[in-house]
């Protein structure tokens, strides 16, 4: 049976420092998304919701 998750205890990826970079990069472009999201939403601007 398959976990739901990330799992980052399991991953191939042994070099931390890589792994922190790809984690970053991972939370700037939530934060972007995030904020782009309520930025839309104050503006009053339709969000196509597919």
């Amino acid at each position: 049976m398959k976990t739901q998750g990330v799992n980052l205890e399991n991953t191939p990826m042994k070099d931390l420092g890589r792994l922190s970079k790809l984690m970053t990069i991972v939370a700037v472009a939530i934060l972007y998304a995030s904020i782009t999201g309520l930025t839309q939403e104050h503006k009053g601007t339709q969000v196509d919701q597919r």
